[in-house]
């Protein structure tokens, strides 16, 4: 937190003598790669697009740079996941306090929920991309009817996935999904799965103890882990517990080899639908 003020600070002093960018579209950033995904579907031609984390980056660990302080000052828009995602949210709007801000998590129900990974809830994305609409439609009206065009189109698409993962899941043989990174907590709030971490500190005895007697006594058939992620820890409970181990991918970045691919928010929650069936059933 220091050094984000320490940067603030700077850029207050020396500021940023460039002008707007000379593009006739909107200049609009986004804070992570899912807000990125569904700007970018919402905004289409219209719009300039920008990821603030790079490609793999690990969001949670992102800090502001004076180069992302110039970007922004520059920015006719900042669009930000919200809940807690974004740790210098705050210190960014106190210093640059005529950039327009959207925070795509307004409105969604998240009481007794800390988890700021709202994306993996397609009814919660829903919500997100029609805030991001709403953000576009106020400072671009002229525009209006693309954007409304296209966010019919992906809340189409999110209820058509919504609807496939609810009934795919809703027979599955154990609910219990045993993961690494508990990013998961919406999307199992919205399809009645039970999210168990694993505690990422091998150096607990009790803990791995704890969730090897677990997985034993309620017949869990898989561990799930993050793609890119080490797996020694999750090796290790495997082995002991004869669990197979499979990826789940939260979307919070992706690989350059990912992006290559063609590989976008869709294509990665039915990869992760597939890994859940195969691991759950």
């Amino acid at each position: 937190m220091k050094k984000i003020f320490f940067i603030i600070i700077l850029f207050s002093i020396f500021g940023c003598n460039e002008n707007k960018n000379s593009s006739d579209k909107l200049q609009v950033y986004a804070s992570i790669y899912p807000i990125y995904d569904f700007v970018k579907k919402i905004g289409g031609e219209k719009i300039e697009v920008y990821n603030m984390t790079s490609a793999g980056a690990e969001p949670h660990d992102f800090e502001i740079t004076s180069k992302d302080m110039a970007n922004l000052s520059k920015a006719d828009l900042f669009i930000y996941n919200g809940g807690g995602m974004e740790h210098w949210i705050d210190a960014i709007k106190d210093a640059l306090k005529d950039l327009k801000y959207i925070d795509s998590s307004s409105n969604i129900d998240s009481k007794n929920n800390l988890d700021p990974h709202f994306w993996l809830s397609p009814k919660n994305a829903k919500i997100q991309i029609e805030n991001i609409k709403n953000g576009l439609i106020e400072i671009d009206s002229d525009n209006k009817n693309y954007y409304q065009s296209n966010y019919n189109l992906y809340a189409n698409r999110l209820d058509e996935l919504d609807n496939k993962t609810k009934i795919s899941l809703s027979n599955i043989k154990n609910r219990n999904l045993i993961i690494t990174h508990p990013a998961f907590g919406h999307f199992c709030k919205e399809y009645s799965l039970n999210q168990i971490a694993i505690a990422r500190d091998e150096a607990d005895p009790k803990a791995m103890a704890d969730i090897i007697t677990f997985i034993k006594n309620n017949n869990v058939k898989a561990i799930f882990y993050e793609e890119f992620s080490s797996s020694k820890l999750v090796d290790s409970i495997a082995k002991e517990t004869k669990a197979k181990t499979l990826t789940l991918n939260p979307i919070e970045s992706l690989s350059k080899e990912n992006i290559e691919a063609g590989e976008d928010y869709f294509s990665i929650m039915e990869k992760n639908l597939i890994s859940l069936l195969d691991g759950l059933n």
